[in-house]
């Protein structure tokens, strides 16, 4: 029979029993088998713990002042109640199948680890709660020692650092830059949408070691960097380059912050400067520019007088070995170097409008024609150097050009070749259509010192020149890059040192219409 089917006198005779039940675990304090004598209710009244005793069967034998004060009854009030009354009404069914569950091997453990429990006040309002159980043996049985802690302070602030961290996660999500927090070992414990972009290619890429971002060069720098951040140097807008997993480097600007909390982090701010640096090179590019421009007036202001002269000079030296028969075969010297003189009359005038930036005066013209024009003019140079010279073109290669201008690139390409033989050698240059007949394809190739690969990057660069002081001015090839592009083609170069170099150049084909 239920408790619903008991008469009140069967009722008060039962509470009465457990009562006395308690009275007698209270009065034991034998020091051996006694468990709620005065010496044990000085010790469970005095833990920071609320501490509720209950039989097998679930109802409450004892509770310190803690619980109660905790769950809002008064002492000995929830002496006899089941323990279920201490849990809150959508938790009872489970919690009884728990209990029965636990009775049948008791042993210390959490309860509910993993979950989330709650206890239910007198007043019916619940709040968090941890709970401990462990069996304890006595004469009359076993009973359950449960220890509740009210953890609703604890769980506002993981509420509160869960919020916090939120909110600086979308902070950091919804930065353009990258942020990257570290350990001392570079193991990468957060890093935001911006960063995994940058260095993994999106949100699906995972970077571990912040390590892994640097450049080799660079990780001295890095670690000095590093060093100084700790030691609370400001470490702003610091220009270098990081590496991209997937391989390729950035240029980027970094700021560092250490943080000695929890072990000691590094957060780390890095943004892309592409567009910085590509600026950047703009400016020196056009501030280069100017000084070829100006460079080129000076140029043109010292040699042309004595060219003129030359000119003058051998146009009178013509006429008057023209009347002496013994002097016959040196016309034709003569009339030599007065093309070459007048084609260098002309390079000067086409570089003075080319470094202005005027229209370029272009008309159809067979590219293969002006190659070995190009060659003709110093086959001299050629083979008093000591190089074969192995020229092979295809006909019908018409492009729209300035030919003074691609006779200036090809010389100058030539002249390359032919310093970087020193000692003789084999040059090759070949002219013919790539295989859709849509470009001329130029090669020009030596078998001399060749290019440091290292170095290859930068020899379009104004200024540049692997030559000896003196001996160049680093102008040539960075001036037939601007030509070649002002054509609509492409230049390249290919070479390994100790074998010699390759020099590339397309140029589109005319589709027979003029240029406008």
């Amino acid at each position: 029979m239920d408790d619903l089917g008991k008469t009140k006198k069967e009722l008060v005779q039962e509470l009465n029993e457990l009562r006395g039940r308690v009275r007698s675990y209270e009065n034991r304090d034998d020091g051996r088998d006694g468990l709620f004598g005065n010496n044990y209710r000085f010790i469970v009244e005095s833990v920071p713990s609320g501490i509720v005793m209950t039989e097998g069967s679930g109802r409450i034998i004892f509770t310190n002042s803690l619980v109660n004060a905790m769950l809002g009854y008064e002492n000995g009030e929830l002496i006899g109640k089941g323990i279920e009354t201490l849990v809150p009404e959508r938790f009872r069914g489970g919690h009884v199948r728990y209990r029965d569950s636990y009775m049948s091997s008791p042993d210390a453990r959490p309860m509910g680890k993993g979950r989330d429990l709650f206890a239910l006040r007198k007043d019916g309002t619940e709040f968090p709660v941890e709970i401990g159980l462990n069996p304890v043996r006595t004469d009359a049985g076993i009973v359950i020692l449960s220890t509740m802690v009210d953890i609703t302070e604890r769980k506002e602030n993981e509420r509160l650092r869960l919020e916090g961290e939120e909110k600086l996660r979308g902070i950091m999500d919804n930065t353009m830059d990258g942020v990257i927090v570290f350990d001392a070992e570079g193991r990468i414990e957060t890093i935001n949408k911006a960063g995994l972009q940058m260095f993994a290619g999106g949100e699906g890429g995972c970077v571990q070691n912040v390590w892994d971002l640097i450049t080799p060069e660079r990780r001295d720098s890095f670690a000095g960097k590093l060093e100084s951040a700790k030691e609370g140097a400001p470490i702003t807008d610091y220009e270098t380059e990081m590496t991209r997993k997937e391989g390729g480097r950035v240029p980027v600007s970094i700021s560092l912050v250490y943080m000695p909390q929890a072990g000691g982090k590094f957060v780390e701010t890095v943004r892309d400067i592409s567009v910085r640096v590509a600026m950047r090179k703009k400016i020196i590019e056009l501030e280069k520019s100017q000084i070829v421009g100006r460079m080129a007036e000076g140029f043109a202001h010292h040699m042309g007088t004595p060219l003129a002269s030359m000119l003058l000079r051998v146009q009178m030296l013509k006429e008057d070995i023209a009347s002496m028969p013994e002097y016959e075969g040196v016309s034709e010297k003569m009339e030599s170097i007065e093309r070459q003189i007048l084609y260098g009359q002309k390079v000067i005038q086409r570089l003075l409008k080319f470094v202005g930036n005027p229209r370029s005066e272009k008309g159809p013209e067979d590219v293969a024609d002006i190659l070995a024009e190009s060659v003709d003019l110093i086959t001299p140079l050629l083979k008093k150097k000591g190089i074969d010279v192995k020229l092979a073109t295809q006909d019908k290669l018409t492009i729209l050009t300035d030919t003074n201008l691609l006779h200036l690139v090809f010389t100058d390409t030539i002249m390359n070749a032919v310093d970087a033989m020193p000692g003789g050698g084999t040059l090759t240059l070949n002219a013919s259509a790539d295989s859709m007949r849509k470009n001329a394809v130029i090669t020009i190739t030596d078998t001399g010192d060749g290019i440091p690969k290292e170095i290859i990057p930068f020899v379009f660069e104004p200024f540049f020149t692997t030559k000896p002081a003196g001996m160049g001015t680093g102008l040539g090839l960075s001036v037939a890059k601007r030509i070649i592009s002002d054509h609509g083609g492409d230049i390249s170069i290919k070479s390994k040192e100790g074998e010699g170099t390759s020099v590339t150049i397309r140029l589109p084909l005319n589709s027979g219409e003029q240029p406008s």
